[in-house]
Parts: structure tokens; C-alpha cells; sequence
């Protein structure tokens, strides 16, 4: 409705102007150019009526100019009013469809939406499965909508966002995941996993050491921290670790090697004298038996 009563306006403004023209035009075409002498009236002629033309067509752009600078100004304020209104219609839009949303899951039964809930869950680990890392993601985002402590979908985006190498959104989703599960030790593996690839030890330690609390059942773990205690030269606590994989896997060759070079570096000759005897009765044709019984004798 605007735009056409600015067209309006401008129209009638144009007529005017046109209309003042045509009114001045017989005054420039009787000018009296007649006393002049005859060598000089073409000329003359010429001259004046081109600086009356010039005249009148600069006062007509500046009375068109005043006129139209208004309008200017009110059609600028007018598109930037209609950009206002257009985002409070898309924001009424989107905060419409949020309504719809909600309703439509109100008007579900607890059944219903416990159903449609382990539905995406379930299409989020397929596409994850299947690389479709974008059809993941809207999937478990959409469950989370559902229910903002599906730990399940939580866990699912976290992967979605590592296999996008989107490291700090999977590290804050695991640990936002772990305030909604505590005790879940497979999630603080990952985020020692994560820091320890981002050559952050400290933190893969504190991660590690937090795991094997929780579940103190895998000897792995053990063995990996105290490679990591090591790593930042702490033999004392490193050789509590290894000796607690020992301790779930005693004939593992390779829990009894690292338990004779931590013991050895903490200068513990029993320790180490005893976890030889064992690695020696395991694996009795293990290559480094002669290195470690001389490392040893030195202690």
C-alpha cells in the first residue's frame, strides 16, 4: 500500500514540473533577439536561449530535489521499517513452529514419546554408522529436544562431532554428558583419550585416574596411566598403577615389563627382583631378561 502511494506521489510531482516547462516555453522562443545586428543573430540566438535552458533545468533540479528529499528520507525509514517487520515475521514464525512442536509432542502419550525418542536415537546410530554425519546430527539433536537428558543422544552427538573433527563441541557434549552420568567411565576415557591427543597429559591423567576409580575392573587402563605418569615423570605413582594391572592380569608379559622399568627407576630393587622372576617364568625366552637382571644388580 506504500509503495503505490509513493508512486503516487512522485507521479504527481513530475507532472507539475513538466507541466511549469511547458508553460515557459513560449516565453524562450519569443525572445527578442531582432536588434540585433545580422551577422550575430544566429549566433546570439543560439547562446541565449541555450543559457535559459541551462537556467531553467538547474532550478528545476533543485526544486525537484526539495521535493523529492522528503520522499527519500520517508521511503528509506519505510524499507527499513518493513526489514523490522519482516524479522519479527520470521521470529513469530520460528517461535510459532517451537509452539507447534511442543504441542504436537504434548498430545503425545509418555509411551508414545518414549517410542519416538529411541526412534531417533536409533536413526542417529545408523547414519552415524553409515557416515551420514549431517542426518546424524539433526537426529540427535532432535531427541535432545525431546528429552534434554537422553544421555544416549548425548553420547551419539559427541561421536557424530569427533568424526567431524568438531573437537571442542564433542568435548564439551561428553562433558556435559558426564554431569548427567556420573559414574560413566567410558566417557571419561574419551575425554582422556581426546586430551591426551591434543598432547595435553595432565588432563588424559586426571581423566584416567577418574575411570579407574569408577571401574577399577580393566587392567589396560591401569597400564596406560601409568605410562602417562611416566611421561610426566612420576614413577612413585606410575608403579600403584602398573602394579594394579599386575595384580588383574599376573602372567601379562607386558604388565610384568613395565612394572620391572617403573620399579627400576624408582630404585626399588625387591619390586623389580620379583617382577623379573615372574616375567622370567611367563615368557622365559623374553630378550630383554639379560638387560633387566644387569639393570637390576646396579640398583
Amino acid at each position: 500500500m506504500f509503495n503505490i502511494l509513493f508512486l503516487l506521489v512522485v507521479l504527481i510531482c513530475l507532472g507539475v514540473i513538466v507541466f511549469v516547462i511547458w508553460k515557459k516555453t513560449p516565453q524562450l522562443s519569443n525572445l527578442d533577439v531582432d536588434s540585433l545586428p545580422q551577422e550575430k543573430t544566429s549566433r546570439k540566438k543560439h547562446e541565449i536561449i541555450t543559457k535559459r535552458i541551462e537556467a531553467r533545468s538547474r532550478e528545476v533540479k533543485i526544486k525537484l530535489g526539495d521535493k523529492l528529499r522528503p520522499l527519500d528520507k520517508l521511503w528509506r525509514q519505510s524499507q527499513l521499517k518493513f526489514r523490522v517487520y519482516v524479522g519479527k515475521i520470521e521470529h513469530l514464525i520460528h517461535h510459532e513452529q517451537m509452539i507447534k512442536t511442543k504441542q504436537e509432542q504434548s498430545l503425545l502419550t509418555s509411551e508414545e514419546k518414549e517410542v519416538k525418542l529411541k526412534n531417533l536415537i536409533q536413526e542417529g546410530e545408523k547414519n552415524l554408522q553409515l557416515d551420514n554425519l549431517d542426518k546424524a546430527e539433526h537426529a540427535f539433536i532432535s531427541a535432545i529436544k525431546m528429552n534434554v537428558k537422553a544421555a544416549a543422544a548425548y553420547r551419539g552427538l559427541a561421536e557424530v562431532y569427533l568424526q567431524k573433527d568438531s573437537t571442542e563441541e564433542a568435548k564439551q557434549t561428553f562433558i556435559f554428558l558426564l554431569r548427567l552420568e556420573p559414574e560413566n567411565d567410558a566417557v571419561m576415557v574419551r575425554l582422556a583419550e581426546m586430551a591426551e591427543s591434543q598432547n595435553n597429559i595432565e588432563e588424559a591423567i586426571e581423566y584416567y585416574q577418574r575411570a579407574v576409580v569408577a571401574n577399577d575392573s580393566l587392567s589396560p587402563r591401569f597400564a596406560h596411566l601409568a605410562e602417562l605418569l611416566l611421561k610426566v615423570n612420576q614413577p612413585l605413582v606410575a608403579v600403584e598403577a602398573i602394579l594394579q594391572s599386575v595384580e588383574l592380569e599376573p602372567q601379562n608379559p607386558k604388565y610384568l615389563d613395565l612394572l620391572i622399568e617403573t620399579a627400576i627407576l624408582c630404585q626399588d630393587n625387591k619390586l623389580a627382583t620379583q617382577a623379573y622372576q615372574n616375567l622370567r617364568l611367563v615368557n622365559p625366552e623374553n630378550s630383554k631378561l639379560a638387560d633387566f637382571k644387569g639393570r637390576i644388580d646396579k640398583i
